[in-house]
């Protein structure tokens, strides 16, 4: 996922890494961050294999920024564009990442065609109904055990109910955007 938000950022314009990090951050959220040690081991990996390339220094001479660093610029190369858009056609596999992943996707709806546009969206459906499938499972066996004592249960059943509804509007969203997709043909509607 973090590949290819990489890729994704840099389809359209060279970026330095910390404006990578700190959009990426900003996409997770503000529970889950994305370390140092994280990212830039990747873009290194990345620039190795051919994905991305630095940009040549076009700081004045003895520019830095902070600690002593020079900042380095990150543009994708022709492989790279090869391997967003694999990306971008590759199914996620279900995962508790698969919702940002999914998101890390649409956000570069623009760059991909309106029939992979429709697939994703209606991966994207069939992984809540997956979901959905699940917690009604949950939510049948927690009102039928009786060895969870009734206390707890009232609880264990509101937390599934609560997650089954919140699965059902996210279902009711993407089958919008799919109703859209198909009705203008010319893909998403802007919101």
């Amino acid at each position: 996922m973090n590949e290819l938000f990489i890729l994704g950022e840099l389809m359209n314009n060279p970026m330095h890494g910390y404006l990578l990090h700190q959009i990426l951050n900003g996409i997770v959220g503000p529970t889950r961050k994305i370390s140092w040690g994280a990212l830039y081991p990747l873009i290194h990996e990345m620039v190795a294999d051919g994905l991305i390339e630095q940009v040549p220094d076009e700081q004045p001479e003895g520019a830095k920024r902070g600690r002593g660093k020079t900042i380095k610029t990150y543009k994708l190369t022709d492989e790279g564009r090869i391997r967003f858009f694999r990306l971008m056609e590759e199914p996620i596999p279900y995962s508790p990442d698969y919702e940002l992943h999914f998101y890390t996707k649409l956000k570069n709806f623009d760059l991909i065609s309106k029939e992979l546009q429709f697939l994703i969206l209606h991966q994207y459906k069939d992984y809540l109904r997956y979901e959905m499938r699940h917690e009604e499972e949950r939510l049948e066996y927690a009102s039928k055990d009786e060895r969870i004592p009734s206390g707890e249960q009232h609880y264990i059943l509101i937390f599934f109910r609560h997650r089954l509804e919140k699965l059902r509007l996210d279902e009711e969203w993407v089958l919008r955007l799919i109703d859209s997709h198909r009705e203008n043909g010319k893909g998403l509607e802007r919101e």
